[in-house]
């Protein structure tokens, strides 16, 4: 189940720095101040200071700066308590409200004609729509606002930013996307020596590997980051760090670790009225009680974390939530309000973080990180005119030799290559006439070594048969005479079987009187007849015939390809597939046998695949052989007819 953990920290305004600042020489500001703005900035100063130690308190102080900016109508102050009081309301789950105002400060910051306060308050709208689960929208607005810190050169706002982003990313599943921002983020953040920003930082990557299952880095950086957030005093990422290794030691088996931080966690959350990560510490609690085998406790766990979310609308969490009270009331045999959770868990969660949320997200950061590299490159096209026109102006006669000096080299490579592909263009088309007149010569001579067979000797043997047969019938013989001439009659028989077989080989009469396919559709009756492979044959748009010199190379194609399948492939069955689409023509034969490793074709290719090679060319067309051993073979012909 995925763990998010982590707090979405507005970019309000850094350069006050209230976290390490002196409480008691603020209030004294505050004192000495009159009612005019240097007092609306010591109230927001201070509650700045206030906020990782006590939220109502904070808040309090908030609300005095604007009350104050209202009544002096004045901008800043108006922006920097909507900047800031929003950060206490998403803490205290008030989303819709937060949302609201930072609206409002996004007005606000494009009255003062403001871009850095508009930066900001784009970070902030996406920080609200990330805790009401619109993780579409949150991603849209954090873009546009790093485009705009971007604009302004303002690096020092980056690595929040890209927390922030990579949080957006997390809620959505998205954990390898998050954890590349978060990354990023972490290293432009080390160099800035800003303690508060850091501690966020390291305990959002603990978070992030924890839902990638990398416990021991989790560990690491939740150590690290509960170490900064010590330092300086900032309970929010004390509670954060504390939740997550509750989490972290339960995912390494630790459970009595887990149980030491998830309790802290939940004590400091409750001092401090932080009810989001009460609601968190809450949840990390309940799955140690669940593995320590105390289900009581855990559904009460369970129970105290929804009835937060509930309450505070907590989107997001309310899915993991539904699912986990689910599983308890099932363990109390309450089947049935099991299943009603379980409902509003399943509707909940693709209303969230289906799949066409995460292809949405996915889109809007390809499209952002598309627009950067588009930047880059632009950037790097400036500089690059520039260095080109310093050394076109140093070195212009340099470069008017050089171009003079490539282009007779280019001339002269040229010409060659000219030369010698005119030379392989020749040596080609001679091979080809003569790849053509020998496969010319070889069916003109079968045709007429077939006829002469057929209708010479054939007719011959034939008329010798029935003279034979008639003397049979009309002259006594001995016994054993007779049963000499009636077999040499079965061997004159046989012989001519055997002529006709041989001249139906060399020039099958089907193919010449009826064409390809009768003539294909024979061989393969003749194949298939024999027993030793079944091959079956389709054909497609062959109403009428080809010319009779593209059926014989055709024929003599297939006729090779089934006699390698038969000679080597070891297969049971096979397929001859002819289809005409057109002046296109397609041949394609597959069989199940043994297969082999095509590459083994470039080092040794066989006389049967050489012979199918030069027919193919013969009619200019293209060879396709596909085969994997143990699968069977699949031979392609297309030609142009």
């Amino acid at each position: 189940m995925k763990f998010f953990f982590t707090i979405l920290i507005l970019l309000i305004y850094n350069d006050i720095l209230a976290q390490g600042s002196d409480a008691n020489a603020i209030l004294e500001k505050i004192k000495k101040s009159k009612e005019d703005t240097n007092r609306v900035l010591a109230y927001v100063e201070y509650g700045q200071y206030l906020e990782n130690r006590n939220l109502d308190s904070a808040a309090k102080y908030y609300l005095k700066a604007e009350a104050l900016s209202s009544k002096l109508d004045y901008p800043t102050g108006k922006f920097k308590f909507r900047s800031n009081y929003t950060y206490i309301l998403n803490l205290q789950g008030k989303f819709e409200q937060a949302l609201r105002l930072n609206n409002e400060s996004l007005e606000i910051a494009r009255d003062m004609k403001s871009p850095l306060n508009v930066g900001k308050s784009l970070a902030n709208i996406a920080a609200s729509y990330t805790y009401m689960g619109n993780f579409t929208n949150a991603i849209k607005f954090y873009q546009q606002s790093a485009d705009q810190f971007e604009k302004l050169d303002q690096k020092t706002f980056l690595p929040r930013l890209y927390v922030n982003i990579g949080t957006a990313f997390e809620h959505a599943n998205l954990f390898n996307k998050s954890l590349i921002y978060k990354q990023k983020a972490l290293r432009l953040a080390r160099p800035m020596n800003d303690s508060l920003q850091l501690a966020d930082i390291l305990t959002n990557l603990g978070g992030c590997l924890f839902n990638l299952k990398k416990y021991e880095q989790s560990q690491t950086y939740y150590l690290e980051g509960l170490n900064v957030a010590q330092k300086i005093g900032s309970d929010i990422f004390v509670i954060q760090a504390y939740g997550g290794l509750c989490r972290t030691y339960r995912g390494l088996k630790k459970l009595d670790k887990a149980r030491e931080f998830g309790e802290k966690g939940l004590e400091l959350a409750r001092e401090t009225g932080n009810v989001f990560l009460e609601m968190e510490c809450l949840r990390a609690l309940m799955f140690v009680a669940e593995d320590s085998n105390q289900p009581e406790l855990s559904a009460k766990y369970t129970g105290e974390a929804l009835k937060i979310a509930e309450e505070n609308e907590m989107t997001d969490h309310l899915v993991e939530l539904y699912e986990d009270y689910a599983t308890d009331l099932a363990r109390r045999n309450n089947y049935k309000a099991a299943y009603n959770y379980l409902l509003k868990y399943a509707i909940l969660n693709d209303s969230i973080q289906g799949i066409d949320v995460q292809k949405q997200l996915q889109e809007l950061d390809t499209r952002y990180l598309t627009a950067q590299k588009e930047k880059q490159i632009i950037t790097l096209e400036k500089e690059k005119q520039t260095r080109n026109t310093l050394i076109y102006g140093l070195a212009a006669g340099l470069i008017v030799l050089a171009l003079i000096s490539a282009l007779v080299y280019r001339n002269i490579t040229i010409r060659k290559q000219i030369a010698e592909n005119e030379v392989l263009q020749l040596q080609q088309e001679k091979q080809l006439v003569a790849t053509n007149s020998i496969l010319k010569g070889q069916e003109e001579e079968r045709t007429r070594v077939a006829r002469d067979l057929h209708d010479g000797l054939g007719g011959l043997l034939s008329g010798i048969k029935l003279t034979l047969n008639s003397v049979k019938g009309n002259v006594i013989l001995p016994e054993e005479s007779a049963m000499t001439f009636t077999r040499a009659l079965t061997q004159l028989d046989g012989a001519i079987s055997e002529m006709r077989r041989v001249a139906h080989s060399m020039m099958p009469e089907t193919l010449v009187r009826f064409g390809l396919i009768e003539a294909l559709s024979d061989f393969c009756e003749g194949i298939s007849s024999s027993g030793q492979l079944r091959v079956t044959m389709q054909d497609f748009g062959f109403d009428k015939r080809l010319d009779s010199s593209v059926e014989i190379v055709l024929y003599r194609i297939v006729q090779e390809l089934l006699n390698n399948v038969l000679k080597y492939a070891e297969a049971t069955e096979a397929q001859v597939q002819l289809t005409r689409v057109g002046n296109n023509v397609s041949v394609t034969v597959e069989d199940n046998g043994k297969g082999f490793d095509v590459k083994s074709l470039d080092q040794n290719k066989g006389a049967g695949i050489r012979n199918v090679q030069a027919r193919v060319d013969y009619l200019n067309g293209r060879l396709d052989i596909q085969s994997t051993p143990e699968e069977g073979t699949s031979v392609l012909i297309e030609i142009v007819v």
